[in-house]
């Protein structure tokens, strides 16, 4: 089982160690936000990148996609890491209001 409280914390470290050697990365919560964002922009790029490929040719190999949604992951738990937020815990909590969600008896459907 993969701990995700401590990717937060290895997240986070190797985030604030590319800051110190100057790499063009931030981690204030406001900013790294706003580079998630760009992340989605670019999972969304290499998906339709991988889906052209694969209405082409029937298959594509070399698809970035993956790659760009583990950006946007890690992105959210340098946040975590860096608001000390129990991130295993938020996520089970999202899952179960899904879930009651799935069932009609949440929120919202």
């Amino acid at each position: 089982m993969i701990d995700l409280n401590d990717l937060c914390k290895q997240a986070l470290a190797n985030a604030e160690q590319r800051e110190k050697n100057g790499g063009n990365i931030s981690t204030d919560t406001r900013r790294m936000l706003k580079h998630c964002a760009t992340e989605v922009v670019e999972a969304m790029e290499a998906y339709t990148q991988a889906v052209d490929c694969w209405r082409r040719n029937g298959v594509c190999l070399n698809s970035n996609f993956p790659s760009e949604l583990a950006d946007i992951i890690c992105c959210a738990l340098i946040i975590a890491g860096k608001e000390g937020i129990d991130i295993e815990q938020a996520v089970l909590a999202c899952i179960e209001k899904n879930r009651k969600r799935a069932e009609r008896q949440g929120d919202k459907l």
